[in-house]
């Protein structure tokens, strides 16, 4: 299996910078710890900014916060639908029951794979729907099933489009831009007031910890935390049940835990042909190594 413009990811956050920057402001008080401004009410002016500056951060916590609740909640109705379409197809014939099968496992590649990009999985939707004339309803019992079937589809599409806005959507830039502009400002303020040790320590800190916010910040609106570890949980549910490999994109490989002696679909990234290609591959002592030579393999053949 090969995918055409498959975005390759570092599986970095963004706080991890937090560490250099904390280095960088230890430096900058270092070799300005003799600079010093006289400036009268700064220290009125990092009270208001302060309190402005918590509560934009706040109103941006809220928003991502309240995003992220709703995609795991629709994130969990998703794999219910999903496995109830796998269960109810097995009803309506096997030619019928492999087909949908199939399409559940390249939904879910397809969504693990690039889940900030959600409408890569609408095709999958499209395909099932014309796959419907090949239900077997022979029986009261197989059109009972059928009926049930479509309706469980139009429930999956309706979850599927929120899921499509959720993951698509980020906070408005202007709260974003505000917050971010306070809070180099307060920085700004921290790094006047400083004079004695306290006030030196207190600059360092409380600017690290500024900076700290705004990536966290990113890293919530980029999806890269919290919901996107229910996305990879539900998938291996869904894969488990439907009697495929478990996959991965190479980039996540970091956030699962591999059981030794397992089958697992790994999608390896080319950069030279900008192709994605999957590899089954036994987890054992040497799997990493092999990873890492099919990645070096694939920046110039894939």
């Amino acid at each position: 299996m090969e995918v055409e413009k498959f975005k390759r990811g570092w599986n970095l956050y963004h706080y991890y910078l937090t560490i250099p920057v904390l280095f960088l402001f230890i430096v900058i008080n270092y070799y300005s710890r003799n600079f010093k401004v006289n400036f009268e009410n700064i220290g009125l002016m990092i009270s208001v900014l302060s309190f402005l500056f918590g509560f934009l951060v706040n109103i941006n916590f809220s928003m991502i916060l309240s995003r992220v609740n709703s995609l795991k909640t629709d994130l969990a109705a998703e794999t219910g639908r999903l496995i109830t379409l796998f269960y109810l197809s097995q009803r309506l014939g096997n030619k019928f029951h492999e087909r949908v099968k199939e399409l559940i496992d390249e939904y879910t590649i397809n969504t693990l794979r690039d889940y900030t990009n959600y409408p890569v999985g609408r095709d999958v939707f499209y395909k099932m729907t014309n796959e419907l004339e090949a239900m077997e309803m022979k029986t009261d019992f197989q059109r009972m099933i059928a009926g049930s079937f479509v309706s469980n589809l139009g429930d999956w599409e309706q979850i599927r489009e929120r899921l499509e806005y959720l993951t698509g959507k980020r906070n408005e830039w202007a709260l974003k831009f505000s917050a971010f502009l306070l809070g180099i400002i307060l920085i700004g303020l921290l790094f006047l007031n400083r004079g004695d040790t306290f006030t030196n320590m207190l600059f360092i800190i409380l600017s690290t910890t500024i900076v700290f916010i705004f990536l966290i910040i990113e890293d919530y609106d980029d999806l890269r935390m919290g919901d996107y570890i229910i996305n990879i949980s539900n998938s291996e549910q869904i894969f488990d049940l439907i009697g495929k490999d478990r996959y991965y994109p190479q980039d996540i490989l970091s956030r699962v835990k591999l059981e030794s002696g397992r089958n697992y679909r790994i999608g390896v990234y080319g950069s030279k042909l900008k192709k994605e290609k999957i590899f089954d591959l036994r987890y054992n002592p040497a799997f990493k190594s092999k990873v890492k030579g099919i990645v070096g393999k694939s920046e110039n053949n894939i």
